[in-house]
């Protein structure tokens, strides 16, 4: 029997949607005190919240062809984080992406880790191509009760996209995040992919390196460079529903934070500082993207998924 060409054509079509739609299964499992997420059987990353910790955080993180583009981790023999093997610099506390800030009231830091983030509850679930991680962590004040509830909801999606949808919510007592740098979704890539080994940054304006576009608004911001002979790269996507535009703070030696608490520190002192204060029971809401890609931001097609990122909502 002979199909005519538009039934050829609407059936051809039909097919690829349906290939598109089987390829590309995410799937999350909980294995202890890790939910560790796998594509197509592949790992991609994996959330870290064992009670030891000082905080949770994803590692390792991969890119389509098991690149590694996050940091490697080091440890000392008592187990603990230490300094980098290769470089010997410092910054134990930049552990794969991680959710921290380190000025909340009068004197605490979450993100050099003098203060806890314990998590309270990790569920997980898996739907065809979507995987999510919800989590409810605490974060300690200086009693060692809890100040703040962060809910998380991770939502992963084939293309290696992780939608941060976060909540912080002040329990029992004013709470206020103030003017600060360090913070707030943040990601530590791999040492041959910083600026400074050869890598590149790039804004969605197309300004280009640490010096263009630290501490600047953007919709999003990329980082790549090479792993193991292989350009990859790095997003973070801002939401354009959240309170204020974040600002970020990425470096030239591979760190690489989005976050709306900075408005002073960011601008160089060009806008005043905006703290913000939550009272008993309030919250703040963030909707933030991590994007892990092959290529550069072209070959990446990032400003595509940051669409796509942004009608998620």
């Amino acid at each position: 029997m002979r199909i005519c060409q538009p039934i050829a054509l609407a059936l051809s079509l039909l097919l690829l949607c349906t290939a598109s739609l089987e390829a590309g299964k995410v799937n999350v499992v909980r294995e202890g005190d890790k939910a560790i997420v796998n594509i197509d059987g592949a790992h991609f990353t994996t959330y870290n919240f064992a009670d030891s910790q000082a905080k949770p955080y994803f590692h390792p993180i991969l890119a389509p062809g098991e690149e590694l583009v996050v940091r490697e981790q080091v440890f000392n023999k008592e187990g603990e984080q230490g300094n980098d093997a290769k470089t010997g610099m410092g910054h134990f506390h930049h552990k794969g992406a991680w959710i921290a800030i380190d000025t909340v009231n009068e004197g605490l830091n979450y993100w050099h880790e003098r203060d806890q983030i314990k998590n309270q509850k990790v569920t997980v679930s898996s739907e065809g191509n979507i995987g999510v991680i919800e989590v409810v962590n605490h974060w300690q004040g200086s009693d060692k009760k809890p100040l703040l509830k962060e809910e998380t909801r991770f939502t992963i999606t084939p293309d290696r996209l992780i939608v941060c949808e976060l909540k912080l919510t002040a329990i029992d007592q004013p709470v206020t995040f103030g003017d600060t740098k360090e913070g707030l979704f943040a990601i530590r890539v791999n040492h041959s992919m910083r600026e400074m080994s050869g890598g590149e940054i790039v804004n969605a304006a197309g300004e280009e390196g640490e010096k263009n576009c630290w501490g600047k608004p953007s919709p999003w911001i990329d980082y790549h460079g090479e792993v193991d002979g292989k350009t990859v790269g790095v997003s973070l996507f801002d939401s354009g529903e959240n309170f204020r535009p974040s600002r970020y703070h990425v470096r030239g030696y591979g760190l690489f934070a989005i976050s709306p608490f900075g408005e002073k520190k960011y601008s160089n002192g060009k806008a005043e500082a905006a703290p913000v204060t939550l009272q008993a029971g309030e919250s703040v809401k963030l909707r933030y993207g991590l994007y892990v890609h092959s290529g550069d931001e072209k070959e990446g097609r990032v400003a595509e998924q940051y669409q796509k990122f942004e009608q998620m909502q």
